[in-house]
């Protein structure tokens, strides 16, 4: 392998390209998998119709560029989940105090903090900590009725297997635990939408949108966003926890409702405040439930019959609490930070799940490197889709996230600024700044400083292969990521010591 890397950095030195190859590996941070493309820039100017090259990937080493992966998850390409952690603390934070397209203003809106959990499909290895000394696993008393003891009185460690594993497999229902998170998000959803059907009957306005046997129709549910009160602006972070169910952390935040084109929402009226918000997303927390397919009876009763449902609903270990802007336990330098940090996880933290499981094959391939808790909800999650009312939901191309099937990270499209923009602005900046952070001015194909006004850019790019062509630049990229997590780190000590 050593005497590879040296080879291949000897070839690139010999013909000359291991500069720009490097200069390359630097600009992508070390991306673990880039994308390499074939192709060119062109540019034309508007005044004479000239064409000119500006770009051309066969002037680069091997006639490719590359690109970042892009991947969110820690375990496939830290450089690029370092980056997209990053945007997601800006995204967060923004919508607290403002920041990029974001005015200061919104810090004045009431929010909250709030983490809603699954319910308990059986009791499992814990090791509960909740910022202080880690508490004994379970502390109940007698026997199941399978015979098992229902307590553990030990501590696991931190790196326990056990962790999350059920204490008795025979009162364990991984079935009901994987149907129930394909349904979360949309129990999220119900649950949004009972917080408005509470404020609106705080404020005296009907929430049913049926028409009266007169012909005047009641004030409905979204009617109540336009008409003058207030709306919900929230963003929502999923995290698995190591039984594998799903539960989510968000902020909420009131707003008003006044429709202002290309504006930013004014704080509510001083009636809205974090205290009826609190109490509504409560009330609507224990009060939301959604059909879900009966996983235990997945086919109809009789010819024409519906399949049976269950309800699912939220477990009960809630917390809402109040956002601080200036001070406090939650501020949002604080809760930024928290929720970004799960964004890059996955279900497990060894990587087996990273993707789809594309066949049986690979199914039982990967189960034989999980722990058996966790193999057992794959396989759950896969078998299920033999059923027709769950195959329809697509468990079987979920079984690497038990059965979750949304998004790790979601907001309102008004709670704050995008993903988009937080990569626009920073193409903006590697344009318009060297690799030591100064200044300068990006160039045309003429050598004029670039104007859109002038010039119109044409792109042709293709797609040529994933992965370093060879394995000195690999070695080339960890280095470059090594770096550049060092520059981090010393960044991030010198912000605390100042």
């Amino acid at each position: 392998m050593l005497a590879d890397v040296l080879t291949d950095c000897a070839d690139r030195l010999a013909d000359g390209t291991f500069a720009a190859l490097w200069a390359q590996v630097q600009r992508i941070g070390g991306c673990t998998r880039p994308i390499r493309l074939t192709g060119h820039v062109d540019q034309v100017d508007k005044l004479t119709g000239e064409i000119r090259r500006a770009v051309d990937s066969a002037g680069l080493p091997d006639g490719t560029i590359l690109v970042p992966c892009g991947n969110r998850r820690a375990t496939v390409c830290p450089s690029c989940s370092y980056l997209y952690k990053s945007d997601a603390w800006q995204i967060v934070h923004a919508g607290m105090v403002g920041g990029g397209d974001v005015p200061v203003s919104i810090a004045a809106h009431p929010g909250l903090f709030v983490t809603v959990t699954a319910p308990s499909f059986g009791a499992v290895h814990s090791r509960r900590a909740n910022h202080g000394p880690a508490q004994v696993c379970n502390t109940r008393h007698g026997r199941c009725p399978h015979g098992r003891a229902r307590g553990y009185r030990l501590v696991h460690p931190d790196d326990d297997p056990r962790r999350g594993a059920p204490i008795c497999v025979d009162c364990h229902d991984p079935a009901r635990l994987v149907v129930w998170n394909r349904f979360a998000p949309l129990l999220w959803k119900r649950t949004l939408d009972l917080a408005y059907r509470r404020m609106a009957a705080h404020v005296g306005l009907p929430v049913l949108g049926y028409d009266r046997a007169d012909g005047t129709r009641r004030v409905g549910l979204r009617d109540l966003v336009k008409i003058s009160c207030i709306k919900i602006s929230c963003i929502k972070v999923a995290e698995g926890q190591a039984r594998g169910a799903i539960h989510f952390h968000g902020v909420l935040r009131l707003d008003d409702a006044a429709l202002l084109p290309d504006a930013w929402a004014p704080p509510p009226q001083d009636w809205a405040t974090a205290e009826l918000l609190a109490a509504c997303w409560r009330w609507a927390v224990a009060h939301a439930k959604t059909p879900c397919p009966d996983p235990h009876r997945p086919t109809p009763p009789g010819p024409g019959a519906p399949y049976p449902a269950r309800l699912a609903r939220w477990g009960d270990q809630a917390d809402t609490r109040r956002l601080t802007v200036d001070s406090g336990e939650l501020t949002p330098d604080r809760v930024a930070a928290y929720l970004a940090k799960y964004v890059t996880k996955s279900v497990t933290d060894s990587g087996i799940l990273d993707r789809r499981i594309r066949d049986t094959d690979d199914l039982w391939t990967r189960c034989q490197f999980l722990p058996e808790h966790q193999a057992a909800l794959v396989r759950t999650a896969w078998n299920l889709a033999v059923w027709p009312v769950l195959r329809d939901l697509g468990m079987h191309r979920w079984a690497h996230q038990y059965g979750f099937n949304g998004h790790w990270i979601t907001k309102t499209r008004d709670y704050s600024t995008t993903f988009a923009a937080c990569r626009e602005r920073r193409r903006i900046w590697a344009r318009t700044h060297t690799a030591t952070g100064e200044e300068r001015t990006p160039l045309d194909a003429w050598g004029r400083a670039e104007d859109d006004d002038e010039v119109i850019t044409l792109a042709h790019w293709q797609y040529h292969a994933a992965g370093y062509a060879r394995t000195g630049d690999q070695a080339l990229a960890d280095l470059a990521a090594d770096q550049a997590r060092s520059r981090r780190e010393a960044a991030r000590t010198g912000e605390h010591a100042a």
